[in-house]
């Protein structure tokens, strides 16, 4: 049995560290290898471990035992429900299916470590290793910056570089460090060895760096909301620090172009005209919505029939780039009841988990956490990072540590 913990953890850390760096669609000899595959590969081995050890089955019965009976496993599982039973209204069912399979397995990913590997050494080797590999993806993104390679943006200010390093694209790029820096920065404040304050200091100027050169609107909104919440919470002089930077690097012109463009209309039209379109959907089927991930599915159809209003035409793999509108859109009342029940839920937790734990280390990262949460969730105001997989898996993966933190102390009736 202690083979196969290994087994399950090794293939953990390894999604961990190769997720963010394995192309998407990166394949060896025509065999994909991928983040999916490797998710894919650790609930199979999580399944056969539970048909063939005893240990693991009766472990993953407690589990099951515990999920339905927590409240935001409940609001989790709600929020899957929803989704299966909308692929039978679906117009592309094949869409409702991907896109509901997909969410299963970051949900199937999250009850293996809180149920499963939530012993306290693994727990903390997951966050050692988001540390490393983040700090990797930052390093690989200053290089980028100074080589000149990143995607070409022109608009009426000028041309901008904006890096995306190992993420693929900048504004995934920009979720991902801004969901990445705040426990950086907690640990850093909260330190009291010196030689440790210094380096978590330095660590967090990396994604500093990064979201500023990724050139993201969204992050720069949402590293300024993360501050706040911070002042809020902890210490006003954050804010002090946050405008001091800030002001620096307006000096830097294409900085300040990009600020500049934050108010610009002519900028936010596409999205303003994918919103449209997802109200015209609501309003025809606002109780049980179109389908998962069947807004892309009707988009044509509606841009037609409302073709004197609409004429932006989306690539593939669109959204509507909200995501309380996309699941309003797709999943109806009762999709959105759950989703915001889950997410008050998971700060309500959050907050409960701060105060009680006696880890200062995981006290730090998650006080940084919190504050990351409320902005990444303000941040899909104006985007979908949910259907980011490199950026929505740490996000499931960071609660589920926490979460398994918290269930393991339960068990034990001890907090560390």
């Amino acid at each position: 049995m202690e083979i196969a913990s290994k087994v399950l953890s090794l293939l953990l850390y390894s999604y961990i560290l190769l997720l963010p760096i394995l192309p998407s669609k990166f394949n060896i000899g025509g065999i994909p290898l991928n983040g999916d595959i490797i998710l894919a590969l650790i609930i199979l081995v999580y399944l056969l471990m539970v048909v063939i050890i005893s240990d693991y089955r009766k472990r993953f019965f407690k589990g099951l035992k515990g999920f339905f009976s927590n409240y935001l496993d409940l609001f989790i599982f709600a929020l899957i429900a929803v989704m299966v039973l909308s692929i039978s209204y679906s117009t592309d069912k094949k869409i409702a299916i991907g896109e509901t399979a997909r969410f299963g397995t970051y949900i199937a990913l999250y009850f293996i470590i809180k149920y499963e590997l939530n012993e306290k050494r693994i727990l903390d080797n997951i966050l050692k290793l988001y540390i490393i590999i983040g700090t990797i993806i930052n390093i690989i993104g200053i290089i980028e910056y100074f080589k000149g390679v990143g995607y070409i943006q022109q608009s009426e200010h000028g041309v901008m570089v904006r890096i995306f390093s190992t993420l693929e694209n900048s504004n995934n790029l920009g979720a991902f460090m801004v969901i990445y820096i705040f426990p950086l920065i907690m640990l850093a404040l909260r330190e009291k060895d010196k030689r440790k304050k210094t380096i978590y200091f330095l660590l967090s100027l990396l994604p500093l760096v990064n979201i500023v050169l990724s050139f993201s609107r969204n992050a720069w909104v949402g590293l300024v909301i993360g501050c706040v919440i911070l002042a809020l919470t902890y210490n006003w002089r954050i804010i002090l620090g946050l405008f001091g930077l800030g002001g620096v690097s307006l000096f830097i012109p294409q900085v300040w172009n990009r600020v500049r463009e934050i108010t610009d209309v002519s900028q936010n039209l596409s999205r303003i005209k994918l919103w449209d379109i997802a109200l015209m959907m609501i309003k025809d089927h606002p109780i049980k919505g179109v389908g998962n991930g069947n807004y892309r599915a009707l988009y044509e159809k509606y841009r037609i029939l409302y073709k004197n209003k609409i004429e932006y035409y989306p690539g593939q793999n669109f959204h509507p780039h909200n995501i309380f509108i996309k699941i309003q859109t797709e999943l109806g009342i009762f999709g959105t009841l759950a989703f915001l029940a889950m997410v008050l839920s998971i700060i309500y937790r959050l907050i409960n988990f701060i105060k009680k734990s006696r880890d200062e280390f995981y006290k730090s990262f998650y006080k940084g956490f919190l504050a990351s949460f409320v902005a990444f969730i303000i941040m899909n105001l104006i985007d979908n990072f949910f259907s980011a997989p490199k950026v929505i898996a740490f996000f499931w993966i960071l609660i589920a540590v926490f979460e398994g933190n918290r269930y393991r102390e339960e068990e034990v009736g001890v907090y560390y």
